[in-house]
């Protein structure tokens, strides 16, 4: 069967969304690569829809072949996923940036066969990975600021999740871990994949999201050789788990942590 259209793993960063996607990517006729950055750049701050308001005024080129906002953003959305399709040797793609959840709703209209799965992951966790991480982003040294983007993603997936129930589907990190098989069923149904045992497999060898394996990384990403930095994770826990849970109580609890 052919896969039915591309597939955005996407989430906080930090909360598995890179093994997620060469998960996915392990079943026959798919496939992933870097991070594309690319999608998330053209489509944020409604840039594209701008685009489309300030060039479809009376008389403009638009206004005069009656091109609707749906059918610019789709055709921009096919012109794209020729060329990912060029590079994928012709199989369905999975692009597994984490941003792509914060323009998800321009990506579902760019792409109408498309797919996001939402991955969350319990937000201590998450700032604990941020914090150690040794990335660049404001976030991984300042504790405000992971426990601001946990709550601004989580936010707006689950936004996402309740206005898209069909083509929004939310994956929990630690079940990734705990039920692999049971992540791989969930997706496979959702995306049609006919044998989602690759899935499940590929979970089962990784250790999802831990700070001493990158295997999930391309060779040569900067996130594969970041500079880790040493954190107790039961002084961490003691110190700030409170605090953290305080500020992420109401979004926690909508996607599962208490």
């Amino acid at each position: 069967m052919e896969p039915l259209g591309p597939v955005f793993v996407a989430g906080c960063p930090r909360s598995g969304t890179s093994a997620l996607s060469w998960a996915i990517a392990a079943c026959r006729g798919y496939w992933t690569s870097a991070e594309t950055h690319f999608l998330y750049y053209l489509s944020s701050h409604g840039w594209l829809e701008r685009t489309y308001t300030q060039s479809a005024h009376e008389g403009s080129w638009i206004d005069r072949h009656k091109v609707p906002l749906s059918e610019f953003l789709s055709c921009i959305g096919d012109g794209l996923h020729c060329l990912i399709r060029t590079r994928s040797g012709n199989r369905q793609w999975v692009d597994g940036s984490p941003e792509n959840l914060l323009v998800g709703e321009t990506l579902l209209a760019m792409f109408a066969r498309a797919h996001i799965v939402h991955v969350v992951r319990d937000p201590i966790s998450v700032c604990m990975s941020m914090l150690t991480s040794g990335f660049a982003e404001t976030w991984a040294s300042d504790l405000d600021e992971a426990i601001r983007t946990w709550n601004h993603y989580a936010r707006e997936g689950t936004r996402l999740e309740a206005k898209f129930p069909e083509r929004v589907t939310r994956i929990r990190q630690e079940d990734m871990q705990a039920s692999p098989h049971a992540v791989a069923s969930a997706i496979s149904g959702r995306l049609s994949i006919e044998d989602g045992a690759p899935i499940a497999h590929f979970l089962q060898r990784a250790r999802i999201n831990s700070s001493r394996d990158r295997n999930s990384y391309m060779d040569g990403s900067p996130l594969k050789t970041a500079v880790e930095t040493e954190l107790d994770p039961r002084e961490f826990i003691t110190t700030h788990s409170g605090r953290i849970r305080n500020h992420t109580a109401e979004l926690g609890a909508r996607c599962g942590y208490g």
